[in-house]
């Protein structure tokens, strides 16, 4: 063992990647010491970092700090900050503010926090090399000085439960997937979204169905003509029952389309249902995710899949997949 332990030795203080899940640090009343060890023992970049401080108390969140100093002078690439149980999203934590430093680091390519305070510096104007980014109940604070965000390089953006986004003015013109869940009472602005035509998934959820007013999502289809993949929230689903006659010609490119707290009963859910199909010709994927609220018996009309569109045009021909959530066979019938 001792023979085998000295080449070794060098490789562990030098490898690039580190990983302090959640099951590593908890239940480790020295679990700071631990990693003060290691980064100061530690030789060479540190490309990737991901710790998990839900079960660092807040009054230590200054040892916080430390670490994002020397990994911002190691060549961190990909930094992943949890603060919380990512399984239940759970808070066991106050909320951890993040130093200055970290909106420093000009090599960042892959940003994921959760339970975090987003107050960057005057100078901050985003992530220039940053390609992915997700945030997970983060608290933004921008001031006019930082409220336009920069990240030309930006390919995958996923915000859940957050306050403070999207509504911030950002531009990201290689977007390609763009995922929201939110939780809102105001209106979701996604206008800052719109000359990015190179996306091809968008996911717009919420646990919340009282916004101002609907989006004007037909605009947003015509600006975003490559979208293979398209979630949506049934609240806004409701805005293409008043557009309907605004909808673009043909969504060509849309392959697969997931329909949240959809509800076979709400005639608007239908006629707008209907109308995406009709322009939807290589439509292979449809999903529904059914209304966790609803209760008794739900009565499904196929009917309305009989019409001449469906019979005459055959929009429905290249369907390969058709999936429903939260399905009780006890509590639906169809009606033929």
């Amino acid at each position: 063992m001792n023979v085998f332990s000295r080449p070794s030795k060098h490789i562990w203080v030098s490898i690039p990647n580190l990983v302090f899940s959640a099951d590593f640090c908890h239940n480790k009343p020295l679990i700071i010491d631990v990693i003060n060890t290691i980064l100061l023992q530690h030789c060479g970049s540190i490309n990737t970092f991901l710790i998990n401080i839900s079960s660092i108390p807040s009054s230590q969140h200054s040892v916080i700090d430390e670490w994002m100093l020397l990994l911002s002078r190691n060549g961190i690439m990909d930094l992943t900050l949890e603060n919380l149980d990512k399984d239940r999203l759970i808070l066991n934590n106050a909320p951890c503010k993040l130093p200055s430093c970290l909106y420093g680091i000009n090599k960042l390519e892959s940003l994921s926090l959760s339970n975090c305070i987003f107050r960057p510096t005057c100078s901050f104007t985003g992530f220039h090399m940053l390609k992915n980014l997700s945030l997970l109940k983060v608290v933004l604070h921008l001031d006019v000085a930082t409220s336009f965000l920069w990240m030309q390089d930006l390919v995958l953006l996923q915000v859940k439960l957050c306050i403070g986004f999207p509504n911030s003015k950002i531009y990201v013109p290689k977007l390609s997937q763009i995922i929201l869940f939110t939780r809102r009472t105001k209106t979701l602005q996604l206008g800052h979204y719109i000359n990015c035509r190179m996306l091809t998934t968008v996911i717009l959820a919420s646990s919340r169905t009282n916004q101002d007013k609907a989006i004007n999502l037909t605009y947003l289809l015509k600006c975003w003509p490559e979208v293979h993949n398209f979630g949506l929230h049934t609240y806004y689903l409701k805005s293409f029952a008043i557009e309907v006659k605004r909808l673009p010609t043909y969504l060509n490119s849309l392959r697969a389309l997931a329909l949240f707290e959809f509800d076979f009963d709400d005639k608007d859910h239908i006629f707008a249902l209907l109308a995406m199909l009709r322009i939807s010709p290589n439509l292979e994927d449809l999903i529904f995710e059914l209304s966790s609220k609803k209760k008794g018996v739900m009565k499904v009309n196929v009917n309305h899949f009989e019409g001449p569109a469906y019979r005459t045009l055959g929009l429905l021909h290249k369907i390969q997949r058709l999936i429903i959530k939260n399905f009780l066979v006890q509590q639906l019938k169809c009606s033929l």
